[in-house]
């Protein structure tokens, strides 16, 4: 149930803080003073779209929080979104900035309009004028028929679904394949052609990068020989006068006086080291150069090489591995050309034996719902009666439908006589509005039998009805808030009287702007508003009399219940 409901800067609702009663609340004012407001501002809340036009004027945002009952499926359900939970509440709240952007939060946290209407809508659920129209669709009709027919039927059509995707996804395969066998010798020859150009080369994994390594070395060849002959001139010099002639001279003449100092004689040693260092040195860049030679054939193939390789890369993949990746993909092709005709009858075959597996279930759902429609008739028949329907016959007629669906094989609409004599015929060729709620009131009555939603609200639920209906249709909102908690906006005293909780919703203008108010009325404010329902803006001694008299039997009504 929803304990508690602030509204703050809400088109015209300055303030306000509602208070609900467990049982059934009754939210009543002047035509114009703002009830439409309360129920857009509870279906704000949990999860209707908003927009800056929500803010009331000179308001910087619009703030709608309400705090509800929560429950243990809730709250593993909130546990499943890292949303921290309380043991007995559940609070939401949702935000709309002046610059038109919203925030919802439950219990503080800011979660997505996805997860606020899923928590939601296991909390609160609206009934409206919308949703009156929507029992006009045949899609909504058999959504209501499998709501009543519980788990039996949920289960089924889990089921069904499963499958029925299933069979969606295997056709598709099916229809891929098919249009690949059509081409299919065209694209053999060419994944064929893929497959040699890329098996021909003989690709070896970095090969690429040693090839384009000894290319670089084969390109700089007669810079190298020109930088080593260099070295090998310096060392030798001209007319015997290189680097290592004149080492040998120093360390010729170092000989005679290296035994006259310990100092010179270390210095004397160096030179010596540095004589060999040198020889070797000169000895391995000579022998270096005679080997060192441009290899043209060499050359051309590692340049052809590298240009085929550079090819493959610009048709196939930017590296070698991947080249062979593509490789491997294309044998896989091929093979599954080769095979086309194979998978196709494999396929086809799984398709049917899904297709026979999806009929089952489907053959299983019809069956639950012929069986489910005839208990749910039933019972809308004993509501219809206690709405003032009597002469009103229902009927669900179930046809079968040639095509697969994700919900069955089933074609389901509600069918009515709502007199005497008449043949049957589609909901919205033959209603009226006040017909239309009250099969709406007896629907939700019927399924509020298995359905787990703690608080519905009803708007515009006394469309089109008066009198003595009026006072069922109070009576029988009544019966239904025993079982869950019922809030209400009416404007016939029939309905009103049987309220637990009266709130009244006033229209008033201050300093040039209008403002909406609410407030919840004690039991002689509440007699005297019945009386203004009953006979308008100036209140009598007969209305107030009648007023009075109206609750009296009210109360003795749901004493009785």
């Amino acid at each position: 149930m929803i304990y508690e409901l602030s509204i703050n800067d809400f088109i015209l609702i300055q303030h306000a803080e509602l208070a609900f009663e467990s049982g059934f609340n009754i939210l009543t004012g002047e035509t114009g003073a703002g009830k439409s407001m309360i129920l857009g501002a509870i279906a704000l809340v949990i999860g209707a779209q908003g927009n800056k036009d929500s803010i009331r004027m000179g308001a910087e945002k619009a703030l709608i929080r309400a705090t509800f009952e929560t429950n243990s499926m809730v709250n593993q359900m909130l546990e499943s979104y890292g949303i921290s939970t309380e043991e007995d509440i559940i609070i939401i709240s949702r935000e709309i900035s002046s610059k038109g952007k919203s925030f919802s939060r439950i219990n503080g946290q800011l979660v997505t309009l996805t997860q606020l209407k899923t928590i939601s809508d296991q909390l609160i659920s609206i009934h409206g004028q919308n949703e009156n129209q929507i029992l006009l669709e045949k899609e909504h009709q058999l959504e209501l028929l499998d709501a009543y027919g519980g788990e039996p039927v949920i289960a089924l059509r889990t089921g069904l679904l499963s499958h029925y995707e299933q069979l969606k996804s295997i056709e598709q395969e099916i229809e891929a394949l098919k249009s690949k066998n059509q081409g299919r010798f065209k694209q053999i020859d060419f994944l064929e052609y893929q497959i040699n150009e890329i098996e021909e080369v003989r690709l070896k994994i970095d090969e690429d990068a040693f090839l384009e390594k000894e290319f670089e070395y084969l390109s700089n060849i007669e810079h190298i020989r020109e930088t080593i002959a260099s070295a090998t001139s310096w060392f030798s010099g001209e007319y015997g006068e290189g680097l290592l002639s004149t080492l040998s001279q120093i360390n010729g003449q170092l000989r005679k006086y290296e035994n006259f100092d310990a100092k010179l004689e270390a210095l004397a040693m160096r030179y010596k080291e540095l004589f060999f260092m040198m020889d070797d040195l000169s000895k391995d860049s000579n022998q270096y150069l005679e080997q060192l030679e441009l290899n043209p054939e060499r050359f051309a193939f590692i340049e052809a090489r590298l240009d085929t390789i550079n090819s493959l890369k610009l048709k196939y993949g930017n590296t070698i591995e991947s080249i062979l990746e593509v490789l491997n993909g294309l044998k896989a092709e091929r093979v599954l050309l080769d095979e086309i005709e194979q998978v196709l009858v494999e396929k086809c075959t799984e398709r049917d034996r899904i297709k026979t597996s999806y009929q089952t279930l489907a053959t299983q759902l019809t069956e639950k719902r012929n069986e489910t429609s005839k208990a749910f008739v039933i019972a809308l028949q004993n509501e219809f009666k206690e709405l003032n329907m009597k002469e009103a016959q229902f009927k669900i007629e179930i046809l079968p439908l040639n095509q697969p669906t994700p919900k069955g094989l089933d074609d389901v609409e509600f069918v009515i006589s709502t007199n005497t004599g008449q043949p049957f015929r589609p909901l919205k060729k033959v209603v009226s509005g006040g017909e239309l709620s009250r099969i709406m009131l007896g629907i939700k009555v019927v399924l509020g039998r298995v359905d787990e939603v703690p608080t519905l609200v009803f708007d515009e639920v006394d469309t089109g009805i008066s009198g003595n209906t009026a006072n069922i249709v109070g009576e029988k909102l009544a019966r239904l808030s025993k079982n869950c908690q019922i809030i209400c906006i009416t404007h016939l005293p029939q309905i009103a009287v049987f309220a637990d909780g009266h709130f009244l919703i006033e229209k008033q203008s201050r300093a040039g702007l209008t403002e909406t108010q609410l407030r919840k009325i004690n039991a002689n404010e509440a007699e005297l508003e019945i009386g203004r329902l009953v006979g308008g803006a100036e209140l009598t001694a007969s209305t107030t009399n009648h007023s009075r008299e109206m609750l009296f039997q009210a109360r003795r009504k749901k004493n009785s219940f």
